[in-house]
């Protein structure tokens, strides 16, 4: 991994906090980072809004405005990773980096981070050492709406329609909910064509049509909760790590779940009917289905249905991370 690595002091520390996560543990949780913030120096502000667009609205605003005239060192996120995907569009292309307390359901990024999952005392410690990790992030563009920058993965597809289904549950919690809504969903889901246009107006330009059953743009490795969809991603080579099952014979689908248990180690790379590939850009499409009933969710959220455009942002984001990180 090629990535940078600096050390900043943290003073000053506005943390954002998703009241749902963590089947509505989030206060313990946070009460307990904010404690040990608190010991090492550092003063705290709490940010809570009453939808995602309020948070990330609060969250942009100390970015750039910080607290009562000063500058935030660093925008801590307590919750999943829908709410560290606020952050990241909150603070991308500035000097700010976003920490994590972990307390949600994935938290595939916190993962990707080697931020310690069920220890806010040991993730706030990450917080306060200052250590950061200046990384890649993507940006998705639905035609004619705005783009959203996200910080791990976009998927559209099989996996797509598991994501929707996991936010709509609201019984378990934790990565089972992601093999249960698989196994929902797979029986009923066909493969869709779709044309995927890479690095147009590049020399590496490509076009690919294919009955695709599920399909990922990577700047870290996993989603589902550990699914190691992506286990050559490199967070800061400034490219996006495809990967993506097309339609090969008459039963992708029974082949795919004999080995769908190989994606949590990532060992399904390089199967029969699983390709891989590196691109800066490229734009989704279902030809044959106008409208889309095909969606794109990044970082575990709903963005749009098809068309998109995906692209990476060389070193546009900031994490803090763990000193043995990197």
């Amino acid at each position: 991994m090629s990535s940078t690595l600096n050390e900043r002091e943290i003073r000053t520390v506005a943390l954002l906090i998703n009241p749902a996560a963590g089947g509505g543990k989030v206060g313990q949780i946070v009460d307990r980072a904010e404690v040990r913030l608190r010991s090492h120096g550092v003063a705290v502000t709490r940010l809570t809004g009453g939808s995602a667009q309020e948070s990330l609205e609060l969250a942009r605003g100390v970015v750039a405005d910080g607290i009562d005239g000063r500058a935030v060192d660093a925008l801590a996120v307590c919750g999943g990773d829908g709410m560290v995907s606020l952050a990241v569009q909150a603070t991308a292309h500035s000097q700010v980096p976003v920490g994590i307390i972990p307390a949600g359901t994935g938290n595939d990024l916190a993962r990707d981070y080697e931020i310690p999952l069920g220890d806010p005392e040991a993730a706030a410690d990450v917080v306060a050492a200052g250590l950061v990790e200046v990384v890649d992030l993507g940006r998705v563009t639905p035609d004619g709406q705005a783009p959203q920058v996200f910080g791990s993965i976009l998927c559209a597809g099989l996996d797509s329609k598991v994501n929707r289904r996991v936010n709509e549950m609201r019984l378990l919690s934790g990565p089972a909910r992601y093999v249960i809504a698989a196994l929902m969903e797979f029986p009923f889901y066909r493969p869709r064509r779709f044309r995927m246009t890479f690095d147009a107006g590049l020399p590496t330009e490509d076009v690919v049509e294919a009955e695709v059953l599920l399909s990922a743009f990577a700047i870290t490795r996993s989603y589902g909760g550990d699914m190691r969809i992506a286990p050559d991603a490199d967070r800061s080579d400034g490219l996006l790590d495809v990967v993506y099952v097309v339609e090969v014979g008459r039963t992708p689908k029974l082949r795919f779940a004999r080995h769908f248990s190989k994606i949590f180690s990532g060992r399904h790379v390089g199967l029969d009917g699983v390709v891989s590939r590196r691109c800066r850009t490229v734009r989704l499409e279902t030809p044959d289905v106008v409208p889309s009933d095909v969606e794109a969710f990044a970082d575990g959220d709903a963005v749009s249905t098809l068309p998109v455009e995906v692209e990476v942002l060389p070193g546009a984001g900031r994490f803090l991370v763990p000193k043995q990180a990197g």
